[in-house]
């Protein structure tokens, strides 16, 4: 349902910005053909005479959104008919549900269906995302029950000092600030991003500032919460009772603090992965990663409106993102004993 309702609302939102056809006559020729089969435009010609002259006066506005003037000699005129109150929105939904048609291409790649461009560029932007989650978490976790256990002391302070400064920075920030040193000035790293092709050693390398870039803002907010709920429960009565049984303090951390802190952090952690994805839209376009995020900026950037590449990249957003909600409500109940009880009952 909410996917429905956002795909809804973001298609009648695109649907409803200036039309950019392709500039090129025989490419336009196709796309208006395109328009009109799939139920998206109206055509007008000599024996709707008042509707045509109108149209060319500038005087029909309110009936469709584009007229296009196939041939001046010949009063035949397309017009876009509002979504409001034409079908192809049904259109669009029906050609998803049977045919998986997502539409075509009509600024990125003319002609080329929407999902063969993202299917290309899905599995580089996940790849990118998941190896920056499994490459902050240690390190988040790590820190966070460093500060907690040293608490007041030089190192938390030195640690929470640097946690709220990569907080405040931006991912694209830090992006380009770790291009700039690590690329152009020190030149350890490639500039931009490898591709396939590319051997395995190469392409680690230039997997390795995006990944940071992606990570430092991720670690940060990590450490941030992972100190504050360890240590709370440090302090609660129950691990007092547990060390006055006899266990040492690692026994009591380890075994009783830290499975208690992971019930509020483990679903953070899942919920985060949306975050990484939104950071990586931008980060994408600064380093030349072909995934995505930089897809969808081409798609929406003024005069070069893809309507069909715009809706089809967020519905891929929206699905990982729901995907991700669902994984949080889920692990829920690995997490806590306690909630899969209730569950039975």
């Amino acid at each position: 349902m909410v996917l429905s309702i956002i795909l809804t609302l973001n298609y009648v939102l695109i649907k409803s910005a200036p039309e950019y056809p392709p500039q090129d006559t025989n490419q336009k020729e196709i796309y208006y053909t395109q328009q009109f089969n799939r139920g998206y435009m109206t055509k007008y010609t000599e024996e709707n005479a008042d509707i045509v002259t109108a149209i060319k006066n500038n005087e029909m506005n309110e009936t469709g959104k584009t007229a296009y003037l196939r041939d001046k000699r010949n009063p035949v005129i397309t017009v876009f008919e509002p979504v409001p109150v034409s079908k192809q929105y049904y259109i669009w939904v029906k050609d998803i549900l049977t045919e998986w048609d997502w539409g075509t291409s009509t600024k990125y790649s003319f002609g080329t269906p929407v999902f063969d461009i993202l299917k290309e560029r899905i599995p580089v932007t996940l790849r990118l995302n998941l190896v920056a989650l499994f490459f902050y978490i240690p390190i988040g976790f790590g820190l966070g029950i460093l500060a907690a256990l040293k608490k007041n002391s030089v190192t938390d302070n030195a640690i929470s000092l640097t946690v709220m400064i990569f907080i405040s920075i931006p991912s694209f920030v830090t992006m380009t600030f770790l291009l700039m040193l690590f690329g152009y000035s020190l030149e350890w790293v490639p500039t931009q991003f490898v591709s396939s092709q590319a051997d395995f050693g190469k392409q680690v390398a230039s997997m390795i500032l995006p990944v940071m870039g992606l990570s430092f803002g991720a670690i940060a907010s990590l450490t941030r919460f992972t100190r504050a709920e360890l240590t709370e429960v440090l302090t609660s009565e129950f691990l007092l009772l547990a060390r006055t049984k006899g266990l040492t303090k690692n026994q009591a951390v380890i075994r009783h603090a830290m499975r208690n802190s992971l019930v509020p952090l483990v679903p953070g952690i899942i919920g985060s992965f949306v975050g990484l994805l939104s950071g990586s839209v931008v980060i994408e376009l600064i380093y030349g990663i072909p995934g995505t995020g930089r897809v969808y900026i081409k798609a929406i950037t003024r005069g070069e409106y893809d309507y069909n590449l715009a809706v089809g990249t967020t519905a891929f957003y929206t699905i990982i993102s729901l995907f991700a909600v669902l994984l949080v409500d889920l692990s829920y109940g690995i997490v806590d004993p306690r909630i899969r009880m209730g569950a039975k009952k």
